[in-house]
């Protein structure tokens, strides 16, 4: 047998094994936490709290010959609103408080909440809380942003964005 036989021969056996080489990696591979508070000068108080969930994954499996699982934590976010000084708002905002909110629109599991932030320019100008959230699937373009108006009784509002300013 020739060395190109050979190798050929090589290639062709690979290709042919399941699950050649396996892979598996987990992000992040350890527990992170964000916290922000923000003070607005119309009396709101905003607590968030992004986190990682260590026991919720989204899997990004590449299709080559390589069998290269990726698990992405999922990141949730703790939100908290004061208004002078009394609680108006609690909720932990993850793909099953934004699937709710959405709708059936998308496949909201196959995104990662990329965190939650306070624009603090529209929060004034509307004298309501406004939250900017933005969510990815990864690996990929597909990104998906949201306003959360939150009004000075705790009533919330999801709405749709073309873009955001973070």
């Amino acid at each position: 047998m020739s060395k190109k036989e050979a190798l050929k021969e090589s290639i062709e056996t690979f290709r042919n094994a399941k699950h050649a080489v396996k892979t598996n990696k987990i992000f992040p591979e350890t527990y992170a936490e964000v916290e922000n508070d923000t003070i607005l000068s119309n009396g709101y108080r905003v607590k968030i709290k992004n986190f990682t969930n260590m026991n919720k994954f989204i899997d990004h499996t590449t299709s080559n010959l390589f069998d290269e699982t990726l698990k992405f934590r999922r990141i949730d976010s703790e939100i908290t609103v004061y208004k002078n000084d009394k609680l108006i708002y609690r909720n932990i905002i993850n793909n099953a408080f934004s699937e709710y909110h959405i709708g059936e629109k998308f496949n909201i599991q196959q995104y990662l909440n990329n965190g939650i932030s306070v624009d603090e320019v529209a929060s004034l100008k509307l004298n309501k809380v406004v939250l900017i959230t933005s969510n990815i699937v990864p690996k990929s373009s597909y990104n998906s942003y949201y306003k959360i108006i939150i009004d000075e009784y705790g009533n919330s509002n999801f709405k749709e964005i073309e873009d955001a300013r973070t």
